[in-house]
């Protein structure tokens, strides 16, 4: 069995193709055939050995779609053929040994990479919305960061629950966001959101990588707003903020979250941005890591 990882931490160049041996399902777990994975911003920092606790030689990979081609004598639910989702370890390879638990099954009128594509930015922005965020109906929401992934997805489902989206994104987005139906796009290479947008925020989301902005996103927010973001902690401040740090939750499950959106996109009230599929081989995976290291409008998936 191959797979893609590597021995060293650094640029995409680290990659190598690795003989692994044989898997084998035992108990509740389902080995797959992996069709497509999805390269995502935590790939990249354990690439380049953020995550001090990784140990080398490392798979890496977290988002996959494949086809069940052996069951744990523990399984039910799932049987040989299935094609499945998950959010789990060491997919970048051509088989994937996971927990049953974890798995999702894809609907058949969607296509793996449209599947994956939604794993990881499809979770997390469903959970920000629904869960960090608790957007409701007639709420003004502000989106910072609506341009990447998880923000485009979270427009669309704050738009869903009823609320007025303002997006804050590059300038060259207006006319995306404008077509998923936001009521105002800010652009701060021609604006400053903070002027045009001052305390108008029920709730303001911020999904850009840091989540640096906490002083900006104040700034737009109403007193008693809601504010989430990847930050771990608002700066002072005399507004009355109900602050959530974006982060890891079952609260809402992963497998029950990735249902709702792939019940979303197969009857069309979901769309999401592919910006390349690669070739599930070497040169696949380091040029999608050489993508990922570069700005870029959409997903990067590898597939077969």
């Amino acid at each position: 069995m191959l797979a893609f990882g590597y021995r060293k931490f650094g640029g995409p160049a680290v990659f190598e193709a690795m003989a692994q041996p044989g898997l084998k399902p035992t108990g509740n777990q389902i080995l797959i055939e992996t069709l497509a994975v999805n390269l995502n911003d935590e790939d990249r920092n354990e690439r380049l050995g953020t995550n001090t606790q990784l140990a080398l030689p490392l798979i890496p990979g977290h988002d996959v779609v494949g086809q069940i081609i052996e069951i744990g004598p523990a399984v039910t639910g799932f049987e040989v053929g299935t094609v499945i989702a998950a959010h789990t370890q060491h997919t970048y390879a051509e088989q994937v040994l996971l927990d049953s638990d974890l798995a999702v099954t894809v609907p058949t009128d969607l296509t793996p990479a449209q599947a994956v594509s939604l794993v990881t930015p499809g979770i997390i922005a469903y959970k920000t919305v629904r869960y960090f965020a608790d957007v409701q109906r007639d709420q003004t929401v502000i989106i910072r960061g609506a341009e990447n992934s998880i923000g485009m997805l979270a427009v669309q489902l704050a738009q869903r629950l009823g609320a007025q989206v303002i997006a804050i994104a590059p300038n060259r987005f207006s006319d995306r966001l404008t077509a998923l139906g936001v009521h105002q796009v800010v652009a701060p290479d021609r604006q400053n959101p903070n002027h045009v947008l001052a305390d108008q925020g029920d709730v303001v989301i911020d999904l850009t990588r840091q989540g640096e902005h906490g002083k900006d996103n104040l700034a737009v927010a109403k007193f008693d707003a809601t504010i989430a973001s990847f930050a771990p902690s608002l700066p002072a401040t005399s507004k009355s903020i109900r602050f959530q740090s974006i982060h890891p939750t079952n609260v809402i499950s992963d497998q029950a979250t990735l249902q709702m959106l792939f019940k979303l996109l197969r009857t069309g009230q979901l769309t999401v941005a592919i910006a390349q599929q690669l070739p599930f081989t070497l040169n696949g995976f380091i040029q999608g890591h050489t993508l990922l290291d570069a700005p870029h409008d959409g997903q990067l998936v590898v597939a077969k």
